[in-house]
């Protein structure tokens, strides 16, 4: 049987999601944001700090969950309000979401979210989460048109396929793509938020021009201010 309908399913208008967010470490990853420059490990810190931010901040989302192989990432899950659960090892951001969610009751909706989407606002996911209310499972593409940032699941059984290549992988296993038929205006500028992911200085660049949570506008003038607008136009 497909997973999504043909027309939308109807949640309980209350239904709260659980997001699940993913974190490597704190002090690996990002081989092509700020290359060899020590400050872009306070960044992916940040990123993590502002997702979690979000997530409090959706009126959508009842609980944060935040996964990892790294036990030091307790402390900023708590700081923020929200549950950490260790992963027994680092088996990627799949296993990751799929470990959590088998702690969760079987039809509790869930949300996975990239831990480096710092342009996220609980607006933005309150945005996203009233269209996946509409669907068994759902995604938002990445702005580079290849990659996923979010994944959302109302069923049991389903699986998310973040990695190389996510969008494509995504649409394959019957998931909707969100966001493709939204208005202009504010409207469409929250799903330019959803879809920044960030991997490289020319993404960090268009996420600081879209608009940087707190904690990764603090890490990042704090970086540009010995070199001055390095990273603007």
């Amino acid at each position: 049987m497909a997973l999504n309908r043909d027309v939308p399913n109807n949640p309980k208008a209350d239904e709260r999601w659980t997001a699940i967010v993913p974190v490597r470490s704190l002090t690996e990853g990002k081989s092509r944001l700020l290359t060899g420059s020590s400050p872009a490990l306070g960044l992916i810190e940040a990123f993590a700090r502002d997702v979690l931010r979000a997530c409090g901040d959706s009126e959508h989302i009842g609980r944060t969950i935040v996964v990892s192989p790294d036990a030091s990432i307790e402390t900023l899950a708590r700081d923020a309000n929200s549950d950490f659960v260790p992963e027994a090892s680092a088996s990627g951001i799949n296993e990751a979401i799929a470990s959590v969610r088998a702690t969760c009751e079987p039809n509790q909706p869930v949300i996975g979210i990239l831990a480096d989407t710092p342009c996220l606002t609980g607006a933005t996911l309150d945005a996203v989460l009233a269209q996946a209310h509409g669907y068994d499972v759902s995604f938002v593409a990445d702005a580079a048109g290849t990659g996923s940032t979010m994944w959302c699941a109302q069923v049991p059984g389903a699986r998310s396929f973040f990695g190389s290549h996510s969008r494509a992988h995504h649409r394959a296993s019957g998931a909707v793509e969100l966001g493709v038929t939204a208005p202009g205006g504010d409207e469409a500028f929250l799903w330019t938020r959803a879809r920044r992911d960030v991997d490289t200085d020319v993404d960090l660049w268009d996420a600081h021009r879209i608009g940087l949570g707190p904690a990764t506008t603090r890490a990042y003038e704090q970086w540009t201010a010995p070199t001055g607008d390095l990273l603007h136009d």
